[in-house]
């Protein structure tokens, strides 16, 4: 949906992305690199949300 300009506006009118907006494969690939990697001896069974902070402002204050 975001190789279209349509899509996006479509997107970014119902996910609200304060955090810099979408992100690019490049900026996921490290972290998942890193995830994966024998360097990561303690991070297991984790939701980790790369969302420019759409779950933060959408769960808001009760999330915390």
């Amino acid at each position: 949906m975001l190789d279209t300009p349509e899509g996006k506006a479509q997107i970014d009118g119902s996910v609200p992305m304060p955090l810099n907006g979408h992100a690019s494969p490049q900026q996921i690939a490290p972290l998942l690199s890193w995830l994966t990697s024998p360097e990561n001896t303690h991070v297991t069974a984790q939701i980790i949300f790369i969302d420019g902070g759409a779950d933060a402002v959408v769960c808001g204050d009760r999330a915390w």
